[in-house]
C-alpha cells in the first residue's frame, strides 16, 4: 500500500510538506486532548485524574457515489476512538458549516462543547482508495494536522483503523491497537474451535479445523501463530498453528498429563505453561521445541495460568496452595512466590499489562464472575465489571483496552472494554471464551 501524507503545524501554513513513504498500510485520526492552562490539545494518559476529552467526528465526504459510504468510516472513527477510553465523541452536525473558503466554520462550532473537529473526504479509482483526513483545533481556530493514506478498496477498515492508531501514538508517544485480532474458543455443540475477528468484531473467520476440544489460545509475539491446548491426540497437548494454514498444527509438548495453559514469552523464545507432576500441575518453562529449561514452581498446590511480566522477568500464575485460588508472582530465575490477592476466596485468569503497572484478572464477588485489576505489588485493587459474570480477561497491546468473556447478554460472548471498564461493548455474535489479543499486525 502506497501511503502519501502532509503535516501542517500551523493555520496559517497553507502548503502542506510532503512525505512520501512505503508502508503496508496506514490512516491517522486527528484528535489530541486539552490542557486548558497551556491551551494545547494533548493526553496525558499517567495523570490518574484524566477526563475524557471531547472530539467532534464529521462525516466523510465525496464527490463520487458508490458502494463506500461517509459515514460508515466516520462510525469506525467514532468507535474506535470510544473504546480507547479517552475521548468522549461528539457526532457533527451534517451537513458541516463551511466558511466562503470550505474550510470547516469552526467559530460556529465552538458551541458544541468540542475541543478538536475531525473531517475527511475519500476518493475511490476502481479498486484502490484515497482518503484524507485532517485535525482542527476548535479552541485555537487552527488546523493541527492532515494526512492522505491510499490503499486497497477492499481494506478500508483497516486504513480507517491505522489511522485512529497513528493518531494516538502522536498525542500520547503510544500506538492504539485498532490494527490487530482477537482470537477466541467458539462454542459448538461437538467442537471447540479457534476463530479469528478484528479487534471490533469484523472479519470472523475460522483458524482451526481440527473437530476437537482446543483451549487457550495465545498468539506468538511476531503475529504469526497461535500456541494451545487440544485435544487432538486425545489428552491436553500444546500445539502451534500458524497463520498461513490453520489445518497445519505443529506439536509443541505431549508429556504425560497436562500440558495447558502455554503463554509465550515477550521475546517469543520461551513459553511458560501447566505440566502435570505427579499429577499435580506445576508451571514449567520449556523452548519452543518443547524442552524443559525449568521448573518454576514445586509447593502442594495446583499451578496453573502463567503470565509473563512484559519486560520478561517475572511469571504471575493461580495456585490453590493456599485452599483458594489466589494469584502469585514469581521470578523468572525461581525463588520464592508472593502471594498478591488478598482479597476473595477465588481469584484467577491472570493477564500482566504490556506497561506492566497492572495485572487484570477474574475474581469471584458475590456469587459471580467479574474482571479486576491489581497491582503487581498488590496494591489498587479495583473491580471492573458488574453486570453478569465476567471472565478470561486479555489485554490489548498498548495497554488501553482489555477483551474478556461475559453472558450478560443471556449467552457468553467476547466484549471490549477499556481499561478503567467506563465503555464496555460486544464484539462477537458468536458463543465463545477464551479472548486472546494479538500484537499489531501488518497487511
Amino acid at each position: 500500500m502506497r501511503v502519501y501524507s502532509y503535516y501542517t503545524h500551523h493555520a496559517e501554513r497553507k502548503r502542506a510538506i510532503k512525505v512520501g513513504g512505503l508502508l503496508l498500510c496506514a490512516i491517522l485520526v486527528i484528535c489530541l486532548t486539552w490542557d486548558s492552562s497551556s491551551a494545547k490539545l494533548l493526553i496525558d494518559v499517567d495523570n490518574p485524574n484524566l477526563g475524557k476529552m471531547p472530539i467532534m467526528v464529521a462525516q466523510f465526504t465525496s464527490n463520487q457515489p458508490g458502494s463506500l459510504n461517509g459515514s460508515e468510516l466516520a462510525s469506525i472513527i467514532r468507535t474506535d476512538l470510544t473504546l480507547s477510553g479517552l475521548f468522549d465523541v461528539i457526532e457533527a452536525p451534517q451537513p458541516l458549516p463551511l466558511t466562503q473558503n470550505g474550510d470547516p466554520d469552526l467559530n460556529s462550532l465552538s458551541s458544541s462543547g468540542a475541543q478538536a473537529l475531525v473531517m475527511g473526504s475519500f476518493q475511490v479509482n476502481g479498486s484502490e482508495l484515497t482518503v484524507e483526513c485532517r485535525l482542527y483545533d476548535i479552541s485555537l481556530q487552527k488546523l493541527d494536522l492532515g494526512k492522505r493514506f491510499t490503499g486497497p478498496l477492499s481494506e478500508h477498515r483497516y486504513i480507517i483503523h491505522r489511522l485512529t492508531d497513528s493518531l494516538l501514538e502522536k498525542i500520547t508517544n503510544l500506538r492504539g491497537s485498532f490494527t490487530t485480532d482477537i482470537a477466541f474458543i467458539v462454542d459448538d455443540p461437538r467442537t471447540r474451535e479457534i476463530f479469528l475477528m478484528n479487534y471490533d468484531g469484523y472479519n470472523l473467520r475460522p483458524l482451526t479445523d481440527t473437530k476437537v476440544l482446543n483451549l487457550s489460545p495465545d498468539w506468538a509475539p511476531d503475529g504469526k501463530g497461535l500456541i494451545f491446548t487440544s485435544y487432538i491426540k486425545g489428552r491436553p497437548d500444546l500445539w502451534y498453528v500458524p497463520l498461513s494454514d490453520g489445518r497445519r498444527v505443529v506439536l509443541i509438548s505431549d508429556r504425560k498429563g497436562l500440558n495447558a495453559s502455554g503463554r509465550f514469552s515477550p521475546d517469543g523464545s520461551k513459553i511458560a505453561l501447566s505440566l502435570s507432576v505427579k499429577s499435580i500441575p506445576k508451571i514449567f518453562i520449556i523452548n519452543t521445541r518443547g524442552d524443559i529449561i525449568n521448573q518454576l514452581t514445586n509447593g502442594l498446590g495446583n499451578d496453573i495460568s502463567p503470565t509473563w511480566s512484559p519486560d520478561g522477568a517475572n511469571i504471575a500464575y493461580v495456585s490453590d496452595q493456599a485452599g483458594s485460588p489466589q494469584i502469585y508472582i514469581v521470578p523468572v530465575t525461581g525463588g520464592r512466590p508472593k502471594r498478591i490477592t488478598l482479597s476473595n476466596a477465588y481469584n484467577t485468569d491472570p493477564d500482566w499489562s504490556p506497561r506492566g503497572d497492572e495485572l487484570v484478572f477474574t475474581s469471584k464477588i458475590d456469587g459471580r464472575f467479574q474482571i479486576c485489576v491489581i497491582k503487581p505489588d498488590g496494591s489498587d485493587f479495583r473491580v471492573l465489571t458488574n453486570k453478569g459474570s465476567n471472565q478470561d480477561p486479555a489485554w490489548s497491546p498498548d495497554g488501553r483496552m482489555i477483551a474478556f468473556t461475559s453472558n450478560r447478554d443471556g449467552f457468553k460472548r467476547i466484549f471490549v472494554m477499556d481499561a478503567k471498564g467506563t465503555v464496555q461493548v460486544p464484539v462477537s455474535n458468536k458463543s465463545g471464551k477464551s479472548p486472546a489479543w494479538s500484537p499489531r499486525l501488518s497487511r
